[in-house]
């Protein structure tokens, strides 16, 4: 996406320090001391750092280079790479998804929670945060963007769900934890 290739210092910035202890909650107390996550989508790296912090081993994949190159630069481990074209052979205790897939089109989105799912250790978590509504369409930043409500989760088996709401963006959003 051309946006985070032209704006990526001041998205990271504008991220880094944001408050996302109510999600970590969410998420937390289904890895295994010391377990695996793979963060999809990391941009800032402020997840991945929270969770090495923690003592995780955390490996990310993100499509843009120079978010690479950030979360590097913080001696994370992070690759290229996106959800729809991302393979390993490794398993995860745990998935971090947040505000990434809402990157997706509609008809992408089933196949990816299910292609994360599949790369999820048994009784691993997938984490998933995505704007809540009901459209498709590029914001005013050209970046696109997939609004979803809770029934795209049914059929799930979902640990947690909880919306919250931003404030100051006026936007809720829709935080899951799905057990594999």
């Amino acid at each position: 996406m051309s946006y985070y290739s032209e704006h990526a210092q001041e998205y990271i910035d504008s991220t880094f320090g944001a408050d996302m202890s109510e999600a970590y909650a969410m998420f937390e107390p289904y890895l295994p001391k010391g377990g695996s996550v793979l963060d999809v989508g990391f941009g800032s790296a402020r997840d991945m750092l929270y969770f090495s912090k923690r003592g995780y081993e955390v490996h990310g994949i993100d499509p843009e280079i120079a978010f690479v190159g950030h979360a590097k630069s913080l001696g994370l481990e992070a690759e290229v790479g996106d959800v729809l074209t991302y393979k390993t052979d490794k398993r995860y205790d745990g998935i971090w998804a947040c505000a990434s897939l809402l990157h997706l089109k509609a008809d992408q989105l089933r196949d990816a929670i299910g292609k994360l799912l599949y790369i999820l250790k048994d009784k691993g978590v997938l984490f998933i945060s995505m704007k809540e509504g009901n459209s498709e369409y590029i914001d005013d930043k050209g970046r696109p963007m997939l609004l979803v409500g809770e029934e795209i989760f049914s059929g799930y088996n979902i640990a947690s769900m909880k919306r919250t709401y931003e404030e100051g963006r006026g936007i809720t959003w829709i935080n899951v934890a799905i057990r594999k």
